[in-house]
């Protein structure tokens, strides 16, 4: 019943960011009612809870991260630029570097996903800056970010890596962050 506003969503997502969906368009073609879950999923990591603009943008970066080092980190680049995060930051993230409140949220993120030994000095670290509802937004959308390229992996598209545009900027993704 809904499947044509999902591709006219999906249609409008893939032009602005120049983004591939096929497979979220195979989803909505095979299983509506599953494309419609998955986006009320995705919505919550859509909160902010707070968090100053970079830290959560680059939670997000860092979940998509973890999972992929092609287009949803594209994707979740163009989504922090747009949002103002400046390029200069990101591109330090992508590279192994970076400072401040993004750092910690990007290590956060990345470090929730991967079950990493450092989880509980960096929840201490977050909550203690960000507060216990700043320590939840960071965690739904490391969460949900990472949601997209796992599903576009279980529909059989190819995971591609390469480098991420910030800006007019090339930035290879360190060798430590990609996605195993």
């Amino acid at each position: 019943m809904f499947g044509w506003l999902y591709h006219r969503m999906l249609a409008r997502m893939e032009k602005r960011y120049g983004y591939d969906a096929t497979y979220l368009h195979e989803v909505v073609d095979a299983a509506p009612d599953g494309a419609r879950r998955f986006m009320k999923m995705q919505m919550t990591g859509k909160w902010q809870g707070g968090l100053p603009r970079d830290a959560f943008h680059a939670a997000s970066i860092g979940g998509a991260l973890h999972e992929d080092c092609g287009p949803c980190v594209q994707i979740t680049t163009d989504i922090a630029l747009e949002a103002g995060m400046p390029p200069g930051a990101i591109s330090a993230l992508l590279s192994g570097g970076g400072e401040g409140d993004a750092k910690l949220a990007f290590d956060y993120a990345r470090a929730l996903l991967a079950g990493d030994g450092a989880l509980d000095d960096l929840r201490a670290r977050v909550e203690a800056r960000f507060g216990r509802k700043g320590l939840i937004a960071l965690s739904l959308t490391a969460m949900t970010s990472r949601n997209f390229p796992v599903l576009k992996r279980a529909m059989g598209h190819a995971r591609e890596c390469r480098r991420v545009k910030v800006g007019t900027e090339q930035i290879a993704v360190a060798e430590s962050l990609k996605a195993a």
